[in-house]
């Protein structure tokens, strides 16, 4: 490819980048849920075909055997929770973390299919690192550390749709000698920063009833991701109830000050005069509360639950203020022992709080350029060249995993899971060799200098 054309296509991808930016500042709950369903299963299996005539980067040509079958009983463990069967192995699964060892499992032996070509080096190797995983997560050893919820948690999802693909397009970028490669390289490390740092941190179009109801898909989809990474960054959701002090009657203060209905005032009124009288029935929210969890939650967050929530909104906006399951309502949704797996406690901080809403921003802007760099470099990676047959099955399946989405989002996820799940595991070797060969080439830079030239690498 001429140095022209790949300028050409690093510019164009600094468009669809700026394209990911406004679409994710806009709707970035749809934005994710849409790209997810639709461009994800053709990026999957693309991208797996693709990996398979390249022997998935690996040294051993069956070293992906090892990372399919942990895609496989992963995406088996996923099934039988689902379906609830073979509780047996679930309970055993979830007990010995099973998940967690074989995740890092895979993650660290991609190390050896990356490099190594000695079969039994490979094989004792791997032997080794499953025992000391093991022994990690069922010695009495602190798990609960961030190394740890960096790779079971962010590895398969934020980092392998963001950190991979901009270490895999900066590699690309150096081994080239490319100007606009790195361009596009400091774009897309720039671009998270204005989405979270720069612009306003509410909606500009509010997220959509079936974005809540497909983000949180019966309990199976997105929701409880965000709330665990939020929670690891120290912005817990509404579902731990960390503020300090802020009863009902705080609440209602606060969204009083964004009501100009009269009407609705003197109405609100009377309902906290209500609860002035009797202040036991005033719910106090646990007292351990952080300063960066007070200053980053607003009042507003929780009024978003009086606004949206229909038994307290319908009693508060109407003549039936004298309902006493207004003030249950709000108790037992904020209460500690029930909010933990409480949709309603955590909704409004998710959907709502200006921390959600950001998360959300840098999720969409991540997935949706993660599948378009891909397609758009078409050219480059030449996915498409491939036997007509394996073509025809690749767009079948791609179209039949849309109809999942189309008829039912959590459906989807389930069966969809093996193919979102056993690609990212898949690429990790690629990973790998992006990584080590980043540091070899700017040790050449450092060495011979940046006009090099250097044939382009296959890019993602």
């Amino acid at each position: 490819m001429t140095p022209a054309r790949d300028a050409q296509i690093n510019y164009i991808n600094i468009g669809l980048m700026l394209l990911s930016m406004v679409a994710a500042y806009l709707l970035p709950f749809e934005v994710f849920l849409l790209a997810y369903a639709f461009l994800g299963p053709l990026h999957y299996l693309t991208e797996i075909s693709w990996l398979h005539d390249r022997q998935y980067f690996a040294k051993g040509k069956y070293d992906y055997i090892p990372l399919l079958l942990i895609g496989i009983i992963l995406s088996y463990a996923a099934l039988a929770n689902d379906f609830e069967f073979h509780l047996d192995f679930l309970k055993n699964y979830h007990e010995i973390n099973l998940g967690d060892i074989l995740l890092c499992l895979a993650l660290f032996s991609s190390i050896l299919f990356a490099f190594v070509k000695n079969l039994y080096i490979k094989i004792i190797t791997i032997l080794l690192l499953f025992i000391f995983i093991y022994k990690y997560f069922n010695g009495g050893m602190d798990t609960n550390n961030f190394a740890v919820f960096a790779i079971t948690s962010l590895v398969p999802t934020l980092i392998h749709v963001y950190l991979f693909t901009g270490l895999f397009m900066l590699y690309g970028a150096l081994k080239s000698r490319s100007k606009s490669g790195l361009i596009s390289v400091a774009v897309f490390a720039v671009i998270p920063f204005i989405l979270m740092r720069f612009l306003p941190a509410g909606h500009v179009i509010p997220v959509t009833d079936y974005g809540k109801a497909a983000y949180y898909a019966n309990g199976d989809g997105f929701f409880n991701t965000n709330s665990v990474i939020l929670r690891e960054f120290g912005y817990d959701t509404i579902g731990q109830a960390k503020m300090k002090n802020y009863t009902v009657v705080n609440i209602l203060n606060e969204f009083s000050k964004d009501i100009k209905d009269n009407t609705k005032l003197s109405q609100i009124k009377v309902y906290k005069d209500s609860l002035n009288k009797k202040p036991k029935d005033n719910f106090y929210f646990s007292d351990a509360a952080s300063a960066e969890f007070k200053k980053d939650l607003l009042f507003k967050d929780f009024s978003k639950l009086v606004e949206n929530d229909p038994i307290v909104n319908t009693a508060v906006f109407a003549n039936n203020l004298d309902n006493k399951n207004i003030n249950e309502r709000l108790n037992n949704v904020y209460r500690n022992d029930v909010v933990a797996t409480n949709y309603d406690a955590k909704a409004p901080f998710i959907f709502y709080s200006s921390v959600g809403i950001l998360l959300m921003r840098f999720i969409a802007f991540a997935y949706l350029y993660h599948y378009l760099n891909w397609f758009s470099k078409t050219e480059v990676i030449r996915w498409h060249k491939v036997p007509k047959a394996r073509f025809v099955v690749v767009i079948g399946l791609w179209l039949l995993a849309c109809g999942l989405y189309i008829y039912d989002y959590a459906i989807g996820l389930t069966f969809l899971f093996f193919l979102s799940f056993t690609h990212v595991l898949l690429e990790f070797p690629l990973n790998m060799v992006s990584i080590f060969g980043i540091g070899k080439e700017t040790l050449d830079i450092f060495r011979n200098g940046f006009s090099a030239k250097k044939e382009a690498p296959a890019k993602k």
